[in-house]
């Protein structure tokens, strides 16, 4: 998995505007993607096979949800930037499972051909957690592992209690990350890789939303090689 280095990128210290510009950019790619297959199925319908139009409609939702993401990037980068919250002063606490079972849905069409398999350890209740963040923490490592993972390997979802904390992992099939680079990746705008999707927000989203939340998180190696993206929350009291 190759980190480019972006401390000279252009995007580097952008006002609001130029922001919003990129933005605009990043919709504009996705939805012209998503308009040429549409305009594929019209003009081409009678043409195409039955499996053919499956794979276009998968294809288009595909480029939908990652447009989602991009959007709650923005959305969130935006709320870091004009407000000061410290999200474990205020106490928020979420059930953890009933999260993860209300999120299954949602995370599946993200996963694209990756089985998703989840464990939850039964001591793991509540957690000091905003509901919103978590899940944009959760959906933001689920792309990501879909992008460095072979086709139809599973990424693994794995919930643990670990003293006063609960740590949550998200583990790909990739070829990982080397050591020297697991702590840049959390910076803002670098990206895991050239080209795809998004300016390099993902990750330092996360991270300032799970420190936000009273945790940490990091990146490590999964114990059949690849990338784990490990992040702590707080056990409610």
């Amino acid at each position: 998995m190759a980190v480019r280095d972006a401390s000279d990128d252009p995007l580097a210290g952008l006002t609001a505007d130029e922001l919003l510009r990129v933005l605009g950019h990043e919709i504009g790619n996705l939805v012209t993607i998503v308009s040429g297959y549409g305009q594929m199925l019209r003009d081409h319908w009678e043409f195409l096979a039955d499996d053919r139009r499956l794979d276009i409609v998968a294809r288009m939702n595909r480029q939908v949800d990652q447009l989602r993401v991009l959007i709650d990037n923005f959305q969130h980068l935006r709320w870091l930037t004009v407000t000061n919250h410290d999200l474990s002063a205020l106490a928020p606490t979420t059930d953890i499972s009933d999260l993860l079972n209300a999120l299954a849905d949602d995370l599946v069409p993200l996963a694209d051909d990756h089985p998703l398999e989840i464990e939850v350890e039964d001591a793991v209740l509540r957690v000091v957690a905003d509901r919103a963040s978590l899940q944009h923490v959760l959906m933001n490592l689920v792309v990501n592992a879909t992008k460095f993972s072979p086709p139809e390997a599973p990424i693994a979802i794995d919930v643990r209690r670990d003293g006063d904390d609960v740590s949550i992992s998200v583990t790909d099939h990739g070829v990982g990350i080397p050591p020297d680079k697991r702590d840049r990746i959390f910076e803002k705008f670098v990206r895991l890789q050239d080209g795809g999707v998004g300016v390099g927000l993902g990750l330092f989203i996360c991270r300032a939303l799970v420190e936000a939340m009273g945790g940490r998180i990091w990146a490590g190696e999964g114990p059949d090689g690849g990338a784990r993206m490990t992040f702590t929350l707080p056990v409610a009291k």
